[in-house]
C-alpha cells in the first residue's frame, strides 16, 4: 500500500481503474474477501520452457530440455516488490529479474521469451529491471497477446524484439503520472491534527509535494514528473534506435496507445505474430542467424515456419499470416506483409486476401460480359458505343431538318401501286438507281 500511495507511476489509466475497488477497501480498513496463500518463489514458478520439439514444463531448469527457451510472465501491475493479496499474487520486478538471471546462467536455456500483459506500474524498480534485461547474455524477445503499456514498454524496449500477437493488441502509454490522494481533510474530521515541521536550512524539504496538496502542481511536474518522463523517453529512443520511425516518433512518445499495425509503422514493435512465432525468433537470435527453423516433427503452429520457402526468416509479417482465418486476415496485416516484400526488393508480386480476390474475380467476370456485349454491337468500348449513338442521333436530326422531311400530299395505297403495275421492290430499285444517277 505504501508503494501505491507514495510513488510516481508509469501506467495506463485503464489498468489503474481495475484495482480501485481493492485499494478503496484497503484504505477503509476492510479485509479482502479471500486471504490468499503466500505466493511461491518466482524462481520456482518461471520454469516453463519451449523447445523445437514442442513445449514442456519442468520444476527446475535442470529438468528443462537442452536448448530450451525460458518463458517468463510479466502480468498485471508492475511493482518492485512481490504483490501478495492485491487481486492476484504477482512477482515484483526484482524477483522476476533474479529468475531471468538464473535462467540466463543455466546451460539448458538458449534464450528468453518475456510474456507481457501489463499496463505498467510503479516507476520504482522499472529502470533497474530494464537495465537487467539489457544485461542478460542470452537474447530476450518480448511478446504480448494483450497490452504493453507505460512501464511495461520501458522494459520491453530493452529486449531484442517486440512481437504483438494480433491487430487488437496494443502498446504505448509512454509517459509518467502521479495521483495524490489528500486524506487529511477526512482525518481532520475525526479529530486528527497535523503538525509539519521543517528544519532550518531544509526549506525545500517536500516543498513540491506540499505545493501539489495546495493545488499548485507545477513544481511537482517540473521537478519530479518531467525529469522522469525525459529519462523514459531517452531510454525508449536509445533502445529502439533506428527502428523508431522519425516521422511519427513525437506522436509515439506522447502517451497514446497504438494497435499493432500502427505500432509497427512507428517502429514500436518488430513484428505481429503468434506465440510460437515469437519462440522461433528467440531460437533464430540465439543461433546468430535468421534462418527459418526446420519444421521437422515440430508440433507447434505451422505459421511459425511458414516462410521457409524464402530460405531466410526475413519475413515475419508474411509468416504471421499463415493459419489465420479469413475474418482475422485484416487489410492492415496484408499491407504489412506486402510492405515487407517490397522492402526486400520483391516488387513484381503482391499478396491479396481471399475476400479482395473474390471481389476482383466478380468484377473481372462482369467486365468480360460487358466486353462481349460491346463486341456484338460492333464497338470495343462503352465510349465508342456512346459516340456511335450520338452520331446516329445527329444524323437523324440532320435529315429531319431538310425540306420534304414531312409528306405534303397523299400517298398511294398498296393497292394503287399494284394497279399501276409497279411492286414495292421495283419502286425501291428505281429510286436507288435515280440517286446513283
Amino acid at each position: 500500500m505504501s508503494a501505491i500511495l507514495r510513488s510516481p507511476w508509469a501506467i495506463q489509466s485503464e489498468a489503474v481503474l481495475g484495482y480501485l475497488p481493492q485499494i478503496a477497501a484497503m484504505l477503509n480498513g476492510e479485509r479482502l474477501a479471500v486471504i490468499p496463500e503466500p505466493a511461491a518463489p518466482v524462481e520456482e514458478s518461471v520454469v516453463f520452457a519451449a523447445a523445437r520439439g514442442g513445449r514442456s514444463k519442468a520444476k527446475k531448469y535442470d529438468d528443462a530440455t537442452e536448448g530450451a527457451v525460458a518463458v517468463h510472465s510479466l502480468k498485471g501491475v508492475m511493482m518492485k516488490q512481490d504483490q501478495i493479496g492485491l487481486c492476484t499474487d504477482v512477482p515484483g520486478t526484482a524477483s522476476l529479474l533474479r529468475a531471468m538471471q538464473a535462467a540466463d546462467s543455466h546451460d539448458n536455456v538458449i534464450g528468453h521469451l518475456l510474456d507481457i500483459d501489463s499496463g505498467g506500474g510503479a516507476v520504482d524498480g522499472t529502470a533497474e529491471f530494464a537495465a537487467g534485461l539489457a544485461a542478460l547474455t542470452k537474447p530476450v524477445v518480448a511478446y504480448s497477446d494483450g497490452m504493453i503499456g507505460s512501464a511495461a514498454v520501458w522494459a520491453a524496449v530493452s529486449c531484442r524484439e517486440i512481437i504483438l500477437n494480433n491487430e487488437t493488441c496494443r502498446i504505448g502509454s509512454i509517459g509518467v503520472m502521479a495521483s495524490i490522494q489528500d486524506i487529511k481533510p477526512a482525518l481532520e474530521k475525526l479529530g486528527v491534527k497535523f503538525h509539519d515541521m521543517v528544519a532550518d536550512g531544509s526549506e525545500d524539504k517536500n516543498s513540491d509535494f506540499f505545493s501539489a496538496l495546495a493545488g499548485d502542481y507545477k513544481p511537482y511536474k517540473a521537478n519530479v514528473l518531467n525529469p522522469l518522463r525525459a529519462h523514459f523517453h531517452e531510454h525508449v529512443k536509445s533502445a529502439l534506435g533506428e527502428r523508431l520511425n522519425p516521422k511519427t516518433s513525437e506522436k509515439a512518445l506522447k502517451g497514446g496507445m497504438f494497435f499493432a499495425s500502427e505500432a509497427k509503422d512507428m517502429g514500436l514493435i518488430t513484428a505481429v505474430g503468434p506465440f510460437d512465432f515469437a519462440v522461433q525468433r528467440v531460437f533464430a537470435l540465439a543461433e546468430g542467424t535468421d534462418d527459418a527453423p526446420d519444421q521437422g516433427d515440430n508440433t507447434q503452429a505451422n505459421h511459425s515456419n511458414s516462410n521457409t520457402m524464402f530460405g531466410k526468416n526475413k519475413f515475419p509479417a508474411v509468416a504471421a499470416l499463415a493459419g489465420l482465418a479469413a475474418a482475422a486476415l485484416t487489410p492492415a496485416l496484408v499491407s504489412a506483409a506486402n510492405d515487407e516484400l517490397e522492402a526486400q526488393g520483391i516488387t513484381g508480386a503482391a499478396l491479396i486476401s481471399a475476400t479482395d480476390f473474390n471481389a476482383l474475380d466478380t468484377a473481372a467476370t462482369a467486365h468480360k460480359a460487358n466486353t462481349e456485349a460491346l463486341k456484338a454491337a460492333g464497338v470495343d468500348s462503352i465510349e465508342a458505343l456512346v459516340k456511335q449513338r450520338d452520331e446516329a442521333v445527329a444524323k437523324a436530326d440532320e435529315y429531319g431538318d431538310q425540306p420534304g422531311a414531312l409528306p405534303t400530299g397523299s400517298t398511294k395505297e398498296k393497292s394503287d401501286i399494284e394497279e399501276d403495275g409497279n411492286d414495292p421492290q421495283s419502286l425501291v430499285d428505281a429510286l436507288h438507281a435515280k440517286m446513283l444517277g
